[in-house]
């Protein structure tokens, strides 16, 4: 017969038990905090990724707006985006593999990857253990140029259309002169060199053209057409009303959104220190960007790219027939053109607010399309 095991001999054993389970336990708590490291990880070098193929195919497809024939610039500047970016700290797009250009549709599609092909799969910390000791990441985007007919961080200002003018005196008779927003409109074609409205300035889609945003600039007045002595089609954004309202806007961003054939609420009056002090302020953001007429552009902007530059505004235009009379009546608006706001002048009847038409713009949305107005949305 066995002797009977002491008490001493079966708190042994249990501790020796308990200590076979709490390394057990240890091995995989261990287990599962490696592989949340590693798992942590990979989901980074995946945002990272995906952000990588992003912006370069926003970036890419932005260029179509202006080439839509050339895939060179897309190309360019995809590939541009994509190095400024890095997936686990390294950046690596091929143009010629990683970028396509579809001009009929006019889509960039990007694919941003690290593995055996580009870059090398990102290791692994713990994951190794169990005989993973890299992982390929990667992802793709595409993002296509569309057509806008709405519009955002609109200024408070709003200009008559440009049309032809058959009699020569730029005051729109319908019976005489010829507007089509897509045709005659700022923007458009109609006065390049060669073309049916060639005013021998020589600005290519109005681009760089000087525009009289508000004051008294006569609308024949061939250096820069203007809103004429009498009006000055300010408008009332969504929100507010009053000049406290019309100074605030010419300097920030309104979120509301604007849409092409819309009816919105003319801000009547000339509302001039308003205006005055909405655009000191507003220059005053980026004091040194001005206008070089050589290479039609803006210099010494404080903003990497002077497109991003707050003094770029976005100002709608109206048809050139829409007859005003004094007091408050409704604006309808039938493209957004992009300006840079140069400098106001004068006072009283006097004043004037100088700009330079850049380009139609817009975003999605609207019942109805802004002419030449393109933006650019990421689509897969």
């Amino acid at each position: 017969m066995l002797p009977k095991a002491s008490s001493d001999d079966r708190a042994c054993r249990e501790r020796g038990a308990t200590i076979v389970f709490v390394a057990l336990a240890l091995t995989a708590l261990l287990s599962v905090v490696a592989l949340a490291v590693d798992v942590g990880m990979l989901l980074t070098a995946k945002t990272e990724a995906q952000r990588t193929a992003d912006a370069a195919a926003m970036a890419g497809a932005g260029t179509l707006i202006f080439s839509p024939d050339d895939d060179a610039p897309a190309r360019s500047e995809a590939d541009k985006f994509g190095e400024m970016n890095a997936i686990q700290g390294v950046a690596e797009i091929d143009p010629a593999d990683d970028i396509d250009v579809d001009l009929a549709d006019l889509t960039v599609t990007v694919r941003a990857h690290r593995d055996q092909v580009r870059g090398g799969p990102v290791a692994t910390w713990f994951a190794q253990i169990f005989g993973v000791d890299a992982v390929n990441v990667g992802a793709d985007a595409t993002a296509k140029v569309s057509a806008a007919g709405a519009a955002t961080c609109l200024k408070p200002f709003s200009i008559y259309d440009r049309f032809d003018s058959n009699d020569g005196n730029d005051t729109f008779d319908p019976d005489v002169d010829f507007y089509d927003p897509h045709l005659t409109g700022y923007g458009s074609s109609w006065r390049n060199p060669g073309e049916p409205g060639d005013d021998g300035l020589g600005y290519n889609n109005d681009f760089g053209r000087p525009i009289v945003l508000k004051g008294n600039a006569q609308k024949g007045d061939d250096c820069c057409p203007g809103t004429g002595p009498s009006w000055y089609y300010l408008w009332a954004i969504p929100g507010g009303r009053g000049g406290n309202w019309v100074r605030e806007n010419i300097q920030i961003c309104n979120p509301a959104i604007i849409a092409v054939g819309d009816e919105y609420d003319n801000e009547p009056g000339n509302k001039h220190g308003p205006v005055v002090q909405g655009i000191e302020d507003l220059i005053a953001l980026d004091p040194d960007a001005t206008w070089d007429p050589v290479d039609n552009e803006v210099v010494g902007s404080a903003w990497d790219s002077w497109a991003g530059s707050p003094r770029v505004g976005i100002v709608p235009t109206f048809d050139p027939a829409r007859f005003f009379r004094p007091g408050r009546k409704d604006i309808v608006f039938t493209n957004f053109i992009a300006v840079f706001f140069e400098s106001v002048s004068g006072k009283g009847n006097k004043q004037q607010v100088n700009g330079r038409i850049l380009y139609a713009t817009g975003i999605g949305g609207g019942s109805e399309t802004a002419p030449g107005a393109k933006f650019v949305q990421l689509i897969e």
